[in-house]
């Protein structure tokens, strides 16, 4: 592992400059769309920064190279951030932590990227010039493929890197729209090192998941376990009167911190495990992502122990522990949401049979639950992944083999045939819900949308729906049906209802089932239009309404029908 490098400084006086000159250089989400392709974006997401590297070849205006900076880990010469930056400038960088001074070999072997037929030369003016050129570094590609090597800048401008990965997030959230500029540690792609142990990650695939289902209703008070670089807490500071944030990692805290301060957000950030740091306390909302990859002893003691992704706990408990404990910090009505992966037993099928530990570990809480395996990985799969996130591509051959034999091994002990990946929304019951038993919902995959704030908080509400029988329902109006037919057959083969807006799913059904979504316009009864559908296909209501009940209560879950 690689030593991290010390945490930004808390100095409030230097990050409200930083927050003023990002905000002055209106280095946002949306410049940065401008300044940079869609295809180089999609290549950033995918851990690849060369093509935004040379679109960003000799560009000047502040945004730029803010961006080549931090996002893409190029360095710059302090003028240049000075430029960026006039109110901080390269030396409150330095001074905050952001950045540091290197060396001309440095910034060479950083900036350097070899051309077709070389680099142009030039001739030397004279011997100091010469021995300047020297040391210098040759031409920074990526600002000008075309361009000749510039005379060596004075050595009053130094070279600098930056040592952490500051860059502009944007939201649109009940209320209005939210830009903020968030640090988190460089990755391997901006280093070319392994991530330290206690590596601090930023804003990823996962965390926008989380970040666009979390219910954002307006909350007295909200958690945010394993906070990471903060940005969850940041979303919930918008919504909640009282936003209180955990990690493990003293970094992690740091970090955020030191977010919250350059947004002008109110956190208080609290170090400890789970939820050690808030007993006694209850909350509206708890989210969390946390470190629930399964790793075993024999991994951790090789590689060693990564926070962000690691919580040091025997198999797939983690997530055990984070579902049992949440209970007791969750005010009545209150709701907990967090991405989790579980184990599946090669004797169970997992798409059928995958539920049954999660339901295991919910048995006998006070809670609604509503639970969504969106994938599935084999072993080897998932070995892979994992490896290949904390920089396997960087490791020896023979690492990274041996990494990966002890992993599946380890897998193969445990008897595990499958792992899920998904996510768990929990509501906690009042007393007199709480007497009944807490109701849940498994549901394999949601193919179409990603669940939004507003769909997770109808799915966990449908849970307590009114008596299905006596219920009016009516039809989202965004609802259409594709049937199939046997050429010459005039009765459909297949019917698919499809959903325009909501999670967008597509899903078959029967022509009952088609017939009382029909028929859902507000007025009549379940019951009513489950009667008249028996009455016109002569067949007996109790089996018409055996045949519908599931389907509807899924259909409901899903937004189809509304009550």
């Amino acid at each position: 592992m690689t030593t991290s490098v010390p945490v930004p400084a808390l100095d409030r006086d230097l990050i409200g400059r930083l927050r003023a000159d990002v905000i002055a250089s209106t280095w946002t989400v949306e410049n940065l769309q401008t300044l940079i392709s869609e295809g180089a974006l999609s290549a950033l997401m995918r851990d690849s920064r060369l093509p935004a590297l040379v679109e960003l070849a000799g560009a000047t205006d502040p945004a730029a190279v803010l961006t080549r900076f931090f996002i893409l880990g190029l360095p710059e010469r302090a003028s240049a951030l000075n430029e960026a930056l006039p109110t901080l400038g390269a030396r409150g960088l330095e001074s905050l932590g952001l950045a540091a001074t290197i060396d001309e070999a440095e910034a060479a072997s950083a900036l350097v990227m070899p051309r077709a037929g070389g680099a142009p030369k030039r001739e030397p003016k004279d011997e100091r010039d010469e021995a300047s050129a020297s040391k210098a570094p040759s031409l920074p590609t990526m600002r000008d493929p075309d361009e000749e090597v510039p005379e060596p800048e004075a050595e009053e401008d130094p070279w600098m890197r930056a040592l952490f990965d500051l860059r502009p997030h944007a939201a649109t959230l009940p209320g209005g729209d939210h830009e903020w500029w968030v640090a988190s540690d460089l990755a391997e792609v901006q280093t070319g090192k392994p991530l330290s142990d206690d590596h601090v990650l930023g804003i990823g695939g996962a965390t926008l998941t989380l970040l666009e289902m979390t219910v954002r209703e307006h909350v007295d008070s909200a958690l945010d376990v394993g906070c990471g670089c903060g940005i969850q807490a940041l979303y919930l500071a918008t919504h909640a009167d009282r936003v209180v944030a955990t990690d493990l990692s003293s970094r992690a805290c740091a970090l955020t911190q030191f977010n919250a301060a350059l947004n002008e957000a109110v956190i208080d950030v609290r170090e400890g495990s789970l939820f050690e740091p808030v007993e006694g306390e209850t909350f509206d909302l708890i989210v969390t992502n946390p470190p629930f990859v399964i790793t075993p002893d024999s991994v951790r003691g090789a590689a060693g122990l990564l926070e962000y992704r690691d919580g040091g706990m025997d198999r797939d408990n983690l997530i055990r522990a984070v579902l049992r404990g949440a209970p007791a910090c969750m005010n009545e009505g209150g709701t907990l949401q967090m991405l989790a992966n579980w184990e599946i037993p090669a004797d169970r099928n997992p798409d059928t049979q995958w539920s049954w530990r999660v339901d295991s570990w919910l048995d006998g809480l006070p809670v609604d639950a509503w639970v969504v395996q969106r994938d599935v990985l084999d072993p080897a799969r998932y070995v892979d992944m994992w490896i290949r996130d904390s920089g396997g591509q960087l490791m020896a051959r023979a690492d990274y083999e041996r990494a990966f034999t002890s992993w599946l091994a380890d897998f193969r002990r445990a008897g595990t045939g499958a792992i899920g990946m998904g996510f768990v929304a929990l509501r906690r019951l009042d007393e007199a819900e709480a007497a009944s038993g807490g109701k849940r919902a498994y549901d394999l995959s949601l193919d179409g949308h990603a669940p939004r704030g507003r769909d997770v908080a109808w799915a966990l509400a449908s849970l307590r729906a009114p008596e299905l029988w006596d219920t009016a329902l009516t039809r989202a109006s965004d609802v259409r049906e594709e049937r199939h037919y046997v050429p010459g057959s005039p009765d459909p083969e297949l019917l698919i209802m499809h959903q325009g807006g909501g999670l967008g799913r597509s899903v078959p059904v029967s022509s009952s089932v088609s017939a009382v979504v029909g028929a859902s316009d507000g007025e009549l009864t379940v019951g009513q239009i489950a009667a008249a559908v028996a009455m016109l296909t002569s067949v007996e209501v109790d089996d018409v309404r055996a045949e519908i009940e599931a389907p509807l209560r899924d259909l409901i879950r899903w937004g189809f029908l509304t009550y």
